[in-house]
């Protein structure tokens, strides 16, 4: 999608310029940390060990370092992710290695597509996180069959969160997604459908306020919802 994907998830490097807000992290602010400098890197790199299994905070932290163009944190942000997905999640994996090739050098890059021949503990640098080992990792992700796409489509990367059980952050996706491109009906029932098989009654109304005072065209599934909500409800 034109206007929505993040330079991440292209091939070819372009020139910096302001992220969306979905790529940036809240709370740098709150740290002090301006968006490029070294210590917003540090704040991300934390949460990441923080919460190994976030995936969107493995992403930020990634797409923080492409932007960057920081070819050993991204190194390391890469081989972190690749080392808590313990080999599953190939088609997530092979579209952020392919999408970030342009900001590696030549032997980081064929590390990570041959990741599976090296010894993590051999491979890691200073920005590396798990390369010692992560002790009580759950499941990260079962199965990622998306197909590889030149761009990260906001439908693709929303089955991705959900494919990590990570609810919340494919309904932020598509709630970005919906406030740039109503006219894709697609993302409005994937939103749609989150919101009913969630039960996320409040979200919704609170999505739909917000849609209709931004002047955004909805669909008529949007009522059909509030209606299936409100005979809950009642």
């Amino acid at each position: 999608m034109a206007v929505f994907h993040s330079t991440l998830i292209v091939d070819k490097q372009a020139d910096p310029k302001p992220d969306s807000d979905f790529w940036l992290d809240g709370e740098l602010g709150s740290f002090g940390c301006e968006s490029s400098a070294e210590s917003a890197l540090r704040v991300l790199s934390v949460k990441v060990r923080r919460n190994p299994l976030d995936l969107l905070a493995h992403l930020r932290r990634i797409h923080f370092c492409f932007r960057n163009r920081l070819p050993a944190a991204l190194y390391g942000a890469l081989l972190d992710l690749l080392l808590v997905l313990e080999g599953k999640g190939e088609a997530l994996a092979r579209r952020l290695l392919n999408a970030c090739r342009s900001g590696l050098d030549k032997r980081h890059c064929h590390i990570l597509f041959e990741l599976g021949r090296h010894d993590p503990q051999q491979i890691g640098n200073r920005y590396s996180l798990f390369t010692g080992g992560l002790q009580g990792r759950s499941k990260l992700v079962l199965q990622i069959e998306a197909p590889i796409a030149p761009s990260h489509d906001p439908l693709t990367l929303a089955s991705d969160f959900i494919e990590y059980s990570q609810l919340d952050q494919a309904m932020d996706v598509l709630e970005s997604a919906v406030g740039v491109d109503p006219e894709r009906t697609e993302l409005q029932r994937a939103l749609l459908e989150l919101y009913r098989s969630t039960g996320s009654r409040e979200r919704f109304e609170h999505a739909r306020r917000s849609f209709a005072e931004l002047a955004i065209p909805l669909a008529d599934d949007w009522q059909a919802l509030a209606d299936i909500f409100q005979r809950q409800a009642s």
